[in-house]
């Protein structure tokens, strides 16, 4: 990357000096170094993918636009002192990263908005008494979905997230669903578990392994496994769960 930059530093320069402007290499100097904000301004704000490329033309002119103006007063900005333009620009790019900060979680919340609109799996969730969710995900290739629950006083960011919570799949019926005997299920994006169940309630199963709880539910054709049984879930917790697991709207899923 810090090649990329030499390179442009160095063909601004050239065209600068083709189209007359003094002292082009200073122009070309201060455009080079703003492009490395910039640039981490304009991913911040979600400007990558085919917009990025297209708004990337316009994004360099306005660099080196803002370059001319703190580097060249006489012609640029009469009257204006170099402290002045140097502040005013250190003020913009502080202000920008705020709104690229909002602009980049709006495209994210949107994004994410799309893919679980387009799931092949029933977004069906619990109630979430005293527990958050997280981590929503489509998996187009199995056609699940899942996402993790933890209680409110676990962090997201805690190294062992997945231990304390209860991890979610919601996908298709397999065709070696066969309970009692055999609980085939999808217990993970790619992964399928197989082994006995006990019947709990009408359409509710559960089954436990040596570290965990699974609860397998058939809701609206498809299959829900929540799987839990760390320091933090209980098997009332599990079950209550399983209880109230319905099909909700996306926003349910967005805010974690």
């Amino acid at each position: 990357m810090v090649a990329v930059h030499v390179v442009a530093a160095l063909l601004g320069w050239v065209g600068l000096r083709v189209a007359g402007v003094r002292p082009a290499w200073g122009v070309a100097g201060v455009g080079a170094l703003l492009a490395v904000p910039a640039e981490v301004l304009s991913c911040r704000a979600g400007g990558s993918g085919l917009w990025g490329s297209l708004a990337a033309p316009l994004l360099l002119a306005a660099v080196y636009a803002a370059a001319a103006a703190v580097v060249l007063p006489a012609v640029v900005l009469p009257g204006v002192g170099s402290l002045w333009r140097w502040g005013a620009l250190a003020g913009v790019l502080v202000l920008l990263w705020p709104v690229t900060g909002v602009l980049g979680d709006q495209q994210v919340a949107e994004y994410r908005e799309r893919q679980l609109a387009a799931s092949q799996a029933p977004l069906i969730a619990p109630e979430l008494d005293g527990h958050r969710l997280y981590f929503a995900e489509v998996d187009d290739f199995s056609g699940t979905f899942g996402y993790l629950i933890l209680p409110s006083s676990v962090p997201p960011s805690a190294d062992d997230r997945e231990r304390r919570g209860i991890r979610v799949t919601v996908g298709p019926q397999l065709p070696g669903f066969a309970p009692p005997d055999a609980c085939e299920v999808k217990a993970g994006s790619t992964q399928s578990g197989t082994g006995r169940c006990e019947q709990v309630a009408p359409d509710t199963w559960r089954s436990e392994t040596y570290d965990s709880v699974r609860y397998i539910a058939r809701r609206q054709g498809a299959i829900v496994v929540l799987t839990g049984g760390g320091p933090t879930v209980s098997d009332g917790d599990l079950r209550a769960m399983a209880r109230s697991l319905a099909v909700r709207k996306t926003g349910f899923f967005l805010d974690g």
